[in-house]
Parts: C-alpha cells; structure tokens; sequence
C-alpha cells in the first residue's frame, strides 16, 4: 500500500475521531437549554470557521462559483438546505437517545446511502469489479453493525426506563421519536456525501484557477454550509423564541459555554476538511472509498464517548452483548474499507 493511500485512509480515520467526539462537550453544559448550545455551535460550524478558511485558504472562492455551471450552486444550496433539516433531526436525538446510539444510527445509514448513491450514479462500471464487491461488503458490515447497535439500544431503552437521570440526560420517554430523528438525519447526511460526490467538478475548476489544493478539496463547503445554516437557526431562534430562553446568557457559566460551542464547531468543520482532502488524495473514487471509513470511525468513537459517559451503565449483559457484535461489525468493515481503498 502507497504512502499516498496510507496518508488517506489516516486522514479520514482522523476525521472520523474527531467528529465523532464534536457532541462531546454538551455533556457538560448544564445552564444553558439545548437551543443555546446548538445554535451557538452552528454560528461557528457553519458560518465563521467555513469562510475563515475560505479567506486564507481559497480567497478566490466566488470566482470559483461564478466559474461553474449554475447547476452545481443549485445542488450546493438543495443539498446544504436538506442537511441543514437532517442536523436539527440529529441534535434532537443526541438530547433524546444519547451521542452513541443517535450517532450509530444517522451515521449507519449515511454510510450505506451515501456510498451507494455516488458509487452506482457515477461509477456504474465498477460495481462488479473486486474493488465494487470489497466496498459493498464493508459497506454492508458497517449496516450491520448498525442493525445490531439499534437493538442494543433498544434493550438498553427497556432494561433501564429510568434512565433519565443527570448522569446520561437520556429521555427514555422519546426513545421512539429520537431514533426516527436519527434516520431522517441519516437519510439528510448521506444527501452531504451525495452532494460532494457530485460538486466534485468544482475541485477542478478551483484548481484551474489557481486555488491552494486544499481550498480546493474544500471549495464547496463553505457555500453549502450557509444553506445548512438557514433551517438550522430558524428552528434554534423559534425554540429560543417559544421558551423564552434569552436570558439564560446571562448564566455565569456563559463564558466556558461560548468556549464549548467554538470547541464542537471546530471539530466538526475540521472533520470536513480532512475528510475532503482524504478524497482529494485517493481520486475519482474518493468520496466512495473515504466516505464509509470516516463514517466508521465517527459511530467508533461516540459509542467510546457513550460507554465513557455512562450512557450504557444499567443497560443489561445482552444488551451489551449486542452491542459488541455490532462493533466487530464496524471494525471489521474498517479493515474491508482500507483493502478496498487499496485495490482503488
């Protein structure tokens, strides 16, 4: 295996960690309601550090966009906008059914959606090549495991009612309702991939252009982050409106909270960025290959932070069972990806 593919598969494990451990901090946030922190999040994640980047990495990113076709800002704004619904979907389930199962189910279904549709749309011809079968079969393994962590949750959800506690801020009462959020959210997070797959053509003509490699890797996704924006504050900005949270700014603890929310959108955004340049390093099959291992590491890593935060304590020796099965799953189809990345 080439250092190339090795810097690659490196890269969009290292993304996966590191968004896998954005949620982390609302742990920890316990005067602030959950509009505060998620709205504060998307300030950053979506708006500021996207086109700080922008500035000093891609300058020329408007003429990049007057450049291309307008079908593809079309696609960035649809796409961005549907993400933006899918996220509201994800942080309601991360409040409900805690960071490891919300995140296990929306990133299980991104993986499948999101390597399937980019890889049967644009590279029919390789579906049944020993690379095609390689990446289905770790992409399968990745559902699996996906299937298996949902029943897991679900035993969890039986064997501990009581689980609404302040040690796991886990509301039994809406287990239903946060996994259907977690697969809207998932189904939205694959339109993501789906979407970069094919503004894909955007990387070129940046590079054309004169833009840095790595502003161009990431040329569509301070566009596509502002649509993700709209939907995404309008629902925060409704909920503080509908409870009259305002003045929990005010809280002492503001200040550490601000600092919480810079944290989380820098986590997520950087996770962006390396995994675009993860893409950008394998080539034309990038966003097939890259797609699922950086979705992998992400459900690897928040189940981590959910064992870590109790989120499973009580949760019953089958349970738990289960959920290890689902893991092995992951893992395996971790090492199925890196094969297939080499093949690729």
């Amino acid at each position: 295996m080439n250092m190339i593919i090795i810097n690659a598969l490196l890269l969009a494990g290292f993304a996966g960690i590191i968004n896998g451990s954005f949620a982390l901090p609302t742990k920890f946030v316990k005067q602030w309601n959950f509009e505060h922190i998620w709205f504060q999040y998307s300030i950053w994640a979506f708006l500021i550090l996207p086109w700080v980047f922008a500035y000093f990495i891609s300058p020329d990113i408007f003429k990049v966009y007057e450049a291309v076709p307008m079908h593809y800002i079309l696609i960035m704004a649809i796409g961005g906008l549907l993400f933006g619904m899918g996220q509201i979907g994800l942080a309601l389930a991360i409040d409900w059914i805690g960071i490891g199962l919300a995140l296990v189910i929306c990133i299980g279904l991104a993986t499948g959606l999101g390597f399937f549709l980019p890889f049967i749309t644009l590279h029919t011809d390789q579906i049944l090549t020993r690379l095609g079968c390689l990446t289905i079969l770790g992409t399968l393994l990745a559902i699996l495991g996906l299937i298996f962590s949902t029943i897991a949750g679900n035993l969890r959800s039986k064997n501990n009612p009581s689980a609404e506690t302040s040690e796991t801020h886990l509301h039994s009462k809406h287990y239903g309702a946060g996994v259907f959020l977690a697969i809207i959210a998932g189904l939205f997070s694959a339109g993501e991939n789906f979407t970069f797959a094919l503004c894909v053509p955007m990387q070129t003509t940046a590079t054309q252009l004169g833009v840095h490699h790595l502003g161009a890797a990431n040329i569509m996704w301070p566009g596509f982050l502002v649509f993700t924006f709209i939907p995404y504050a309008i629902y925060m900005l409704y909920l503080h409106h509908k409870n009259h949270s305002a003045h929990l700014y005010r809280s002492n603890k503001t200040p550490l909270y601000f600092i919480f929310a810079i944290i989380m959108g820098a986590f997520w955004f950087c996770s962006l960025i390396f995994y675009s340049k993860s893409t950008q390093l394998i080539g034309s099959l990038g966003p097939v290959l890259a797609w699922p291992l950086f979705m992998t590491f992400i459900i690897l890593t928040s189940n981590f932070w959910g064992w870590a935060c109790k989120e499973w304590k009580n949760c019953g020796k089958k349970s738990a069972r289960i959920l290890w099965m689902g893991l092995i799953c992951l893992i395996a189809s971790v090492i199925i990806f890196a094969i297939s990345a080499h093949i690729g």
